[in-house]
This record gives C-alpha cells, structure tokens and sequence, in this order.
C-alpha cells in the first residue's frame, strides 16, 4: 500500500463506531469458505475490514505479531479464540487490532507533518527536511517494535511513506527506503545516534 492508501487525513474514521463496525464485518459469511468472518481467519476480517473503511484497514493484517520480540507494530492484543465459536471475543480483538493500526497511522503522519515541504520549497531545502524527519520516524519505530527481529520492515515502511508524503514516487521511495535500512540497520539492535546520521544523510543526499 502507498501512503495516499492509509494517509490517515484523508480517509475519515470514527473509534466510537469501530467495535459495531467490527461486530458486523466478524459475523458476515467470509465469500469463499461461507463460515463467519471471525471464525474463519485474520485475512477474511481485514478483507472485510477493508470493504467497509477502505485499504488502509487493512494494513494491522501485516503489522500484527503476538511472538514476544517481534518487531512488529502491533503485538498487543486480546486473546484470539479464533475456532472457539465467541464472535464477541474475536469483535473485541480485532476491534483492538484497528484501534492500534490507525493510532499508528495517525502518529507517523504527525511526524510527516512536521516535515512536509510546502509546493514551493527548493530542491535543497526538501533535501534537508527528509534528512531531518529520519531521526524522528526511527526512534518512534525502535519505541514501537523493541527494535525486536522484523523492526527493520516496519522501519522501512514507514520511511517509505514519509518519502512519498514529500513528493517523492512509491517506487523510488521504497528503493530508498530498503536500500538505507539495509545496509545501516540491523534485527534485534536499536540503531545508536551514529547509525542514524548515517541514514539521516543517505536520504538527505539522495534525489531532490
């Protein structure tokens, strides 16, 4: 997904509304198995999750790991009972679930905000403000994951997405992305102040 997919300023959400929401979408007949949603599968609730609000509700399907030391963003959660036959249980888990994704998605994009070169900034200037919005987005992610195995995915991403925001296209964005958390950042180690001005500089001189 592209950051114009789960850019959480342009895709309305209301919480008060997400546990009905959730409740409707877990107990709707999943379209291949014709079993409830929320009995059946995570991939069958995001799906439905999804048709409802849009992709980017999709997007905890992928950012959802309970292992401890997992990395991901969202490893917090209520207790499955998938097969158990409780539909509220599974309303309850993934209402938590969406709850957390958009938390997420509304933080980084406070961050992104933050840094947003106006449609008059020069070359040089978006080059310095992406250098500067790195530091910021890495520590939020290392806070967010433990910087635990598959931290750097999720590092990733969220650069990702900060480039897009500044104009830059998907593609080059996220060879960017990769290429910089690849090559400074390693699983189960949060990057020290020398690590990260090393990417704050691989992004800040790259492209304009």
């Amino acid at each position: 997904m592209t950051w114009r997919d789960v850019d959480p300023t342009v895709h309305p959400f209301d919480p008060s509304q997400a546990l009905d929401v959730v409740r409707d979408v877990v107990s709707s007949p999943d379209p291949e198995s014709g079993r409830p949603r929320g009995l059946w599968s995570d991939n069958a609730v995001a799906r439905g999750l999804a048709e409802h609000y849009g992709s980017w509700a999709f997007g905890w399907y992928n950012a959802v790991d309970e292992s401890p030391g997992s990395g991901a963003i969202i490893q917090n959660l209520p207790t499955s009972g998938l097969g158990g036959g409780d539909l509220e249980q599974q309303a309850q888990r993934y209402t938590s679930a969406v709850l957390q994704w958009r938390a997420w998605l509304e933080e980084i994009a406070a961050v992104f905000a933050q840094f947003a070169p106006g449609s008059d900034t020069g070359s040089e200037e978006r080059r310095r403000m992406r250098e500067r919005a790195v530091a910021p987005l890495v520590t939020l992610v290392v806070e967010r994951t433990g910087a635990g195995e598959t931290w750097r995915g999720a590092c990733a991403q969220t650069l990702t997405w900060y480039l897009e925001s500044t104009g830059m296209s998907p593609m080059e964005a996220e060879e960017l992305a990769d290429e910089v958390v690849d090559s400074e950042f390693d699983s189960w180690v949060a990057p020290d102040a020398e690590v990260v001005g090393r990417a704050c500089k691989a992004i800040g001189g790259h492209g304009a």
